[in-house]
């Protein structure tokens, strides 16, 4: 009688919490919505982002070789203007990848409400 008990209490003891691990629930649910919209964010961000490092630093060189000229030498303004330029436009995209990716992650958990 004592082994059949135990014998109980032991397959209890196993079976009964798989079975609370793998029944569904609205956390569940949250969660993957927020993984969901987390990824579709970040790639909508990635590829509409604008600004860049290449795009400011040319920017910043043509605008620099233009005050440089004014100043005397426009190689160096254009080299200044260039560095200037390349941090500016880093700074600008990631601003705008940021912004991009709060806007379509609450869109997204909003269309995707249970």
């Amino acid at each position: 009688m004592q082994t059949r008990l135990s014998i109980s209490l032991a397959l209890g003891a196993i079976i009964v919490p798989g079975l609370l691990l793998f029944t569904p629930s609205s956390v569940d649910a949250r969660s993957d919505r927020h993984y969901y919209c987390d990824s579709r964010a970040r790639k909508y961000a990635r590829r509409n982002a604008r600004g860049g490092t290449f795009k400011g630093a040319g920017k910043g060189a043509i605008a620099g070789a233009i005050i440089g000229a004014i100043a005397g030498d426009a190689g160096e303004g254009a080299a200044i203007g260039a560095g200037i330029g390349a941090i500016g436009g880093t700074v600008r995209r990631a601003e705008s990848k940021d912004r991009l990716y709060r806007r379509e992650y609450n869109r997204c958990m909003r269309r995707n409400r249970r």
